[in-house]
């Protein structure tokens, strides 16, 4: 019985997790996006160098990150550490997780979560200093 119970709270932090990091995602993305097409109707700036590794970093880190997560997952079931059935749910978990996330960025935008992602790589590009004037 409470082992039924604990794989339910599981699955619904594993939904959660991957919400979590979608809507942070989906913010990075955007932010990065607004600042390289220059959204605030300045000059356009382009990305220094340091700047391209600093915004392919912030883009793709939580992507490489799951995709470990999922690699792990699987190197445990091949150990027979998990079972099957329960690799599957986890991984139907975070598609659903992922899927949520993106349905209601969708209807609503304007998620703190998404927010927080867009404020965080706003400070680092500012910060760091990566754009800059194009030189004619």
């Amino acid at each position: 019985m409470k082992k039924s119970i604990m794989a339910k709270k599981y699955l619904i932090v594993v939904i959660l997790l991957f919400s979590f990091l979608t809507f942070l995602e989906i913010g990075i993305c955007f932010e990065v996006m607004w600042h390289g097409f220059s959204g605030y109707g300045d000059i356009p700036m382009k990305y220094t160098t340091i700047g391209l590794i600093g915004s392919d970093f912030l883009v793709f880190f939580i992507p490489v990150s799951v995709i470990t997560i999922f690699i792990c997952g699987i190197a445990m079931q091949a150990k027979k550490i998990i079972k099957r059935r329960e690799l599957f749910l986890i991984c139907i978990c975070a598609l659903a997780g992922i899927g949520i996330a993106v349905g209601i960025f969708v209807i609503a935008p304007d998620i703190p979560i998404s927010r927080m992602g867009r404020q965080m790589t706003a400070f680092l590009i500012d910060y760091f200093n990566w754009m800059e004037y194009p030189v004619p």
